[in-house]
């Protein structure tokens, strides 16, 4: 039987573990009481973003610092070498020193690709986008000659005076030539060029990589196209209009290497000590040109006049002395913007030098005389460049009053974003030129 005894000792158990359980909820509210003050006493000096402020301050970052190609540009920073995968040219970061050539660990092809630099832009290819060394050839007298070796085949590099149609190979499997067409002159040198490879037995396939003509008078060309000859594929500066990214491809014009401008590295541009120039205006002044309007007007300017580099010439010279070049360079890396008036094509030497120095170009944005595309710098524009459009050189004295409102850590930022942009874009040309020799050379078995 079931005694009172016995029902009340049941329920002083029950009682007791109810009490138990009581106390162990209340000592864990307890702790967590604590923590929570530690926590907020502790952090609560950090101040907090809701969704739509950390958007906002994502977005200032990506637009200001380094835009839309921040992975890319990561990639760029650091040594690069091509891989080539599926069909695709990929870049990776495993290379830990620049060297002639680069090795992988795969299998290589014993494909050889020659590339014949008869023009200072193969000399922008191989040594600023392509990152090649070179050295003087042993077997031929006035040649230099360079390597890189890629996962399916391997690029040669020769240039020099000494590079002629009797000394170079005489049964390449593909060649890349390097030539001048903006003269008459020129365009004689490269149709000999032309018709040697034309009539060399192994009729091997072409890409002609050419300095073009500044008026887009590039139809000479036609007459070497395949079928009919060895080119199969065209990379040409300037607004070209029959550029169509099939046949015809569009190529920077780069920096001036005919003059020895040099690879410009990031230790060399001290992105966090202010800039002695507003902005440096270095040019050959032709007559009845914009460079004669702006001329006047940096004279006349209070800003412009005080705080800026000027140095014109009247007459245009070919080459620089390595004082000179030196000079121009530190320029660069010494003003905040580079003006850049057209010359006889809107695309000029000095944009991509600044970008280089991470000195932001001010671009005069207009057309010029010939047969070139109405829009100039489409290739550039294609890749959203870090400059200033104008279409009037009366526009820069408010651009030189905007520069002396903004603080020297916007600065400092915008020359990082302008040399980390033109990284970037490097390694966009590099990996074009390489999946256009992929595709126009490397014929199946």
């Amino acid at each position: 039987m079931w005694s009172i005894e016995m029902t009340a000792k049941y329920a002083g158990g029950v009682l007791q573990r109810v009490l138990l359980g009581m106390c162990i909820i209340q000592i864990s509210v307890t702790t967590y009481i604590a923590f929570r003050l530690f926590a907020i006493t502790r952090f609560s000096s950090i101040p907090r973003l809701d969704s739509k402020e950390l958007k906002a301050v994502q977005k200032k970052v990506l637009d200001f610092d380094i835009g839309q190609q921040e992975a890319a540009i990561v990639l760029a920073e650091q040594e690069v070498k091509p891989m080539m995968q599926d069909g695709e040219v990929k870049w990776d970061a495993a290379s830990k020193k620049k060297t002639v050539c680069i090795l992988l660990d795969h299998p290589i092809s014993r494909l050889v690709v020659e590339v014949w630099s008869k023009a200072a832009v193969g000399a922008y290819l191989w040594h600023h986008i392509l990152e090649g060394k070179e050295a003087l050839d042993d077997s031929i007298a006035g040649a230099t000659l360079g390597e890189i070796i890629m996962p399916t085949f391997t690029l040669r590099y020769r240039s020099g005076p000494g590079v002629v149609p009797d000394t170079v190979p005489q049964n390449p499997s593909g060649v890349v030539l390097v030539v001048n067409g903006r003269t008459g002159e020129k365009v004689q040198e490269a149709r000999t060029w032309l018709r040697h490879l034309s009539a060399l037995p192994s009729k091997p396939p072409t890409v002609l990589l050419m300095l073009g003509n500044e008026a887009c008078n590039n139809s000479w060309v036609d007459a070497f196209l395949a079928p009919r000859g060895p080119v199969v594929a065209v990379l040409l500066t300037y607004d070209d209009p029959r550029v169509d990214n099939v046949r015809f491809h569009q190529w920077p014009l780069g920096v001036a290497t005919y003059r020895q401008f040099p690879v410009i590295t990031e230790e060399m541009i001290t992105e966090y000590s202010p800039r002695k120039y507003v902005c440096n205006f270095r040019a050959t002044i032709h007559p009845n040109s914009s460079r004669v309007e702006l001329l006047k007007l940096v004279k006349s300017d209070p800003v412009a006049s005080s705080q800026c580099m000027i140095k014109v010439r009247d007459t245009w010279m070919s080459n620089e002395s390595s004082e000179s070049m030196d000079e121009y360079v530190q320029s660069l890396l010494a003003s905040e913007l580079t003006l850049c008036p057209v010359g006889l094509n809107a695309e000029t030497y000095r944009v991509y030098e600044a970008l280089s120095a991470g000195s932001t170009p001010v671009v005069e944005d207009i057309a010029t005389r010939g047969h070139c595309d109405t829009n100039p710098w489409r290739l550039l524009k294609k890749h959203s460049p870090p400059v200033i459009w104008i279409k009037n050189w009366k526009q820069l004295p408010r651009i030189l009053g905007k520069e002396r409102r903004y603080s020297h850590q916007y600065k400092s930022l915008r020359q990082l974003r302008v040399s980390h942009w033109y990284e970037w874009f490097k390694l966009k040309m590099r990996d074009k030129f390489i999946s256009i020799v992929t595709s126009s050379l490397l014929r199946p078995d």
